[in-house]
């Protein structure tokens, strides 16, 4: 898609005339680490519902109804310029504006009743291996121009979003006491309010034990959080995002802390990990979750590929043009 948003039927550029509280959503994305190429992809999506808006009349949020947003969707899905999963994508961002209007009650009545948008499949964005060198680079410059409780606990989220492909919220929910040392594996929740049990190695235990020191000099009494505020408590996902999408932005990097539980993936199926273990450590449900990620990197299928065929093809063809002559 063009990062002009167009018309109705794409023969127009549009301007950004938002609706009170549209950018004071975009603010809040902003404000909560989301990536850049996130916050953009909001905007374009209310740019097309704010147009459209305007030309059924309204000027207020809260004037919204059930209609209007399948009469949006109906829009959305009539335009053949824009692919299937774009379409879900843009609805699946203004769901996530009127909802927000409704949770701070700029909409009193939700109209987004029984309106049923689908669902995109997974696109995992890893991070390339020059991308993470150049995070980690940045994270280390860090080391004599910030407090040891900042880096630390910026080495503790790094370690634990890239080690083990936590999702943030799983990160954010886990305790001190989860992390004992004497242990070999740790207790984490899942998505869905489950566990999973991760294997915990002595590189883990170092970094854990090098932050819990860090920690120790802002933890407040009863406070089991394992990531904490200089306030002392628990950090919540907005905050822990906002750390990976800043150093990110040192690094050179649009990038948000979702990619390096995709790098995590990624990288484990690139070394050979058989695919059921790799789905235990990323929780999912249903392998077919899992395989989304040897999909990605297709230089590794290549490399597969010619290890196994080619002494095979150069034996087996070894002679034909000798024959063809």
């Amino acid at each position: 898609m063009s990062s002009v948003p167009k018309g109705q039927f794409g023969h127009k550029p549009l301007t950004f005339v938002p609706l009170p509280h549209m950018e004071e959503y975009l603010n809040d994305l902003d404000a909560q680490g989301r990536s850049q190429s996130w916050v953009k992809g909001n905007r374009n999506a209310l740019t097309h519902f704010a147009d459209f808006l305007s030309n059924e009349g309204l000027i207020h949020p809260m004037e919204i109804t059930r209609v209007h947003v399948i009469r949006f969707q109906a829009m959305v899905n009539s335009n053949p310029d824009w692919a299937p999963s774009y379409r879900i994508q843009l609805m699946k961002h203004i769901r996530g504006w009127v909802n927000w209007c409704v949770d701070l009650g700029y909409i009193e009545e939700n109209p987004w009743v029984r309106v049923k948008v689908g669902r995109t499949i997974k696109k995992p964005k890893p991070l390339s291996d020059d991308e993470l060198r150049q995070l980690f680079a940045a994270h280390r410059m860090g080391a004599f121009g910030m407090s040891p409780f900042s880096y630390h606990r910026r080495e503790m989220i790094l370690c634990l979003l890239y080690g083990w492909g936590l999702r943030v919220h799983e990160l954010e929910a886990l305790n001190v006491t989860n992390m004992d040392v004497s242990l070999d594996w740790v207790l984490c929740r899942n998505k869905g309010g489950g566990t999973k049990s991760l294997p915990y190695d002595p590189e883990m235990k170092k970094i854990f034990q090098r932050w819990v020191t860090n920690r120790a000099r802002n933890a407040v009494k009863g406070e089991d959080a394992l990531i904490i505020t200089t306030s002392g408590s628990r950090m919540s996902k907005e905050q822990i995002s906002r750390v990976i999408s800043e150093l990110g932005t040192r690094a050179g990097l649009d990038i948000n802390a979702h990619q390096l539980r995709d790098t995590c993936g990624t990288n484990l199926l690139d070394d050979d990990v058989p695919v059921e273990r790799v789905k235990d450590i990323l929780g999912h449900s249903n392998i077919s979750q899992t395989l989304a990620y040897s999909r990605v990197n297709a230089h590794k299928v290549a490399e597969s590929h010619n290890a196994a065929m080619g002494p095979r093809l150069k034996d087996f063809f070894s002679n034909t043009r000798d024959l063809a002559s």
